[in-house]
């Protein structure tokens, strides 16, 4: 009788936390879509594009970026599978990637942030670079709260698969594959585009 109330008990604070996952998402995903709406109105009614004859962002550091943080969403979902299968060597490996290309992705970031003041492109210097700073800004923010989630799951790492965890393996990988899909819209409609 006890362990099917405790797996019941389990079972209900997994739902709870998976349904504030989920909320948590879906603001965040609003924030991201008003910003991006934001943007996009000031593209449609701009003239010209770059407007004022300013430089347009190469495409080479937001595609390394789009690939790092793909890739490394690759490896989280490996990362579930051995959790899963309580692979611990499996575990650490992808987990090891995954942080690795998080912190890569941020490096990343700073360059593209530094080639743009090389360019002429401050925050300051209107709608347009100001835009791609709050986005990307934003962006990173909450990549740096992935990577402080990602270390929450470190003790899986050396303890191995647990009923109990599931849903924190689970939720901080929804938050990392959600911004992966950010990035890749950001991409699309503000690099591309």
């Amino acid at each position: 009788m006890n362990k099917a109330l405790e797996a019941n008990q389990i079972q209900g604070k997994q739902a709870v936390h998976a349904v504030g996952m989920t909320v948590l998402l879906v603001s965040f995903a609003m924030l991201f879509a008003t910003l991006l709406l934001g943007y996009i109105v000031f593209r449609l009614t701009t003239d010209t594009w770059p407007p004022q004859g300013l430089a347009r962002i190469p495409l080479t550091l937001p595609t390394i970026s789009t690939l790092i943080i793909g890739v490394s969403s690759v490896f989280f979902m490996n990362f579930e599978k051995a959790f899963m299968t309580n692979q611990l060597g499996k575990m650490r490996a992808f987990f090891g990637l995954t942080m690795g290309l998080g912190l890569g992705f941020m490096l990343v970031q700073l360059e593209l942030w530094n080639s743009m003041k090389e360019m002429g492109l401050w925050v300051s210097g209107g709608a347009y670079p100001s835009l791609f700073y709050s986005l990307t800004w934003i962006h990173a923010a909450h990549i740096v709260m992935a990577l402080v989630s990602l270390l929450f799951l470190v003790p899986r790492l050396f303890e191995g698969y647990d009923m109990d965890r599931i849903t924190w393996v689970q939720n901080v990988g929804k938050f990392w594959h959600f911004l992966g899909l950010v990035w890749f819209v950001m991409y699309i409609v503000m690099f591309v585009y």
